[in-house]
C-alpha cells in the first residue's frame, strides 16, 4: 500500500469520494434529528431560542447536502471542458460554506449589540430545553469530529470548513449556558451579550481563514515551501539533471500537479532527454504519492529565455 511521509496510506479516489458521500449523510441525518428534537422541545417548553436554534441546525443539513453533492461532482473524470477534472468543485463549495459561516457569525453578533444597547435579557431556557442543548452540544461534537477526521483522512478543504462550522455551533450553545450563568448566578448580564459578541468575533475569523485559504487554492497558491524543496531535491538525485529551475506546484484537493523545467546536456539525443525526464516522474511519484501530474520541459544546458519570469527557482526558494 502507499503511503505518504506521515506513514498514512493514500486514498485512491473512488475511495475518497465513498468517505465524503458517507460523512455527508451522516451529517445530514444527525442534524435532521437534532434539529426535529431542539424544534419539538422548543415547542413544548415555548423556548422561541431553542426553536431558533433548531432551524440553525436546519441550515447545517443544507452544508451536508453541499458536501454530498459537491462530492459527486469533484469525482467526475475529465472531460473537454474540465481537462484536469472537477476537483476544483470542492474549492468552490470550501468558499460557499465560508459565506454561510460568515452570515451565521455575523448574525450572532448583530443579535447581540442590539440586545447590550436595548438592555434585553436572553431568554432563560427551561429544564427540559436545558437536556436539549446538552444532547445538542454532544451530538454536534460528535458530527464535527467525525468531518473533521474525515477531512483530514482524505485531504478535504470542503470537509474540514464544515467541520469547523458544526464546531462553531457548539459555541453558539455553549455561549447561552455561559449566558445564562453570568445572567442568573452572577448578575451580570451584560457579560452575556459580551460572550456573544466574543463568540461571534471568533466565528467570523474563522469564517474569513476558509475562505482565505480556498482563494489561495483557487489562485494556484501553495504556502508549501517544504514540498517544493522535496520536489528539488528529488529532481536533483536524477543522473543527467541541471538546473531545474521554472517549477510550479498546483493543488486540486487532495493531489497535486507539477511542472518544471530543467537543462541537460545538449548534445543528447532526443530519446535519452525523455528518459531523463520519465526517471524525474517517476522518482517524483516515489517521493509524493499524491502526484496526479507532472509535467517536465527538456532544454538545452545554458538556455536562456528573457520571458521565465514564472515559476519557482532553488534560488528563491533559499531566499523565501
Amino acid at each position: 500500500m502507499v503511503k505518504r511521509e506521515d506513514n498514512a496510506p493514500v486514498i485512491d479516489q473512488k475511495q475518497r469520494e465513498r468517505i465524503i458521500k458517507r460523512t455527508s449523510w451522516i451529517g445530514i441525518l444527525g442534524n435532521t434529528i437534532l434539529s426535529g428534537l431542539k424544534i419539538t422541545i422548543g415547542v413544548i417548553s415555548g423556548s422561541f431560542a431553542l426553536i431558533g436554534d433548531g432551524l440553525d441546525s436546519l441550515t447545517d443539513v443544507l452544508t451536508s447536502s453541499i458536501t454530498l453533492f459537491t462530492g459527486a461532482i469533484s469525482s467526475k473524470p475529465p472531460d473537454l471542458e474540465h481537462p484536469y477534472g472537477h476537483a476544483r468543485a470542492e474549492t468552490i463549495a470550501t468558499k460557499l460554506l465560508s459565506f454561510i459561516i460568515f452570515f451565521a457569525g455575523a448574525e450572532l453578533g448583530i443579535t447581540a449589540v442590539k440586545q447590550l444597547i436595548a438592555h434585553e435579557l436572553r431568554e432563560t431556557p427551561s429544564p427540559i430545553a436545558f437536556i436539549a442543548i446538552g444532547i445538542s452540544i454532544v451530538g454536534k461534537i460528535l458530527l464535527a469530529l467525525n468531518k473533521f477526521r474525515a477531512g483530514e483522512r482524505v485531504n478535504s478543504s470542503m470537509l474540514i470548513a464544515d467541520a469547523k462550522n458544526m464546531k462553531n455551533d457548539v459555541y453558539i450553545s455553549l455561549s447561552v449556558l455561559v449566558g445564562v450563568f453570568f445572567t442568573i448566578i452572577l448578575k451580570m448580564p451584560i457579560l452575556d451579550s459580551i460572550t456573544t459578541i466574543v463568540v461571534s468575533l471568533w466565528i467570523l475569523k474563522s469564517a474569513f481563514e476558509i475562505f482565505s485559504e480556498a482563494s489561495s487554492e483557487l489562485m494556484d497558491g501553495l504556502d508549501r515551501p517544504d514540498l517544493y524543496d522535496k520536489v528539488f531535491r528529488t529532481t536533483r538525485m536524477v543522473p543527467g539533471v541541471i538546473n531545474p529551475h521554472k517549477t510550479r506546484i498546483r493543488k486540486l484537493n487532495n493531489v497535486y500537479i507539477i511542472d518544471m523545467d530543467i537543462e541537460v546536456d545538449g548534445s543528447l539525443t532526443v530519446a535519452q532527454g525523455h528518459e531523463i525526464a520519465i526517471n524525474i516522474e517517476t522518482a517524483l511519484r516515489v517521493a509524493i504519492p499524491e502526484i496526479f501530474d507532472v509535467t517536465i520541459h527538456i532544454e538545452p544546458e545554458g538556455n536562456i529565455e528573457a520571458y521565465e519570469n514564472f515559476g519557482v527557482t532553488e534560488d528563491l526558494l533559499m531566499k523565501e
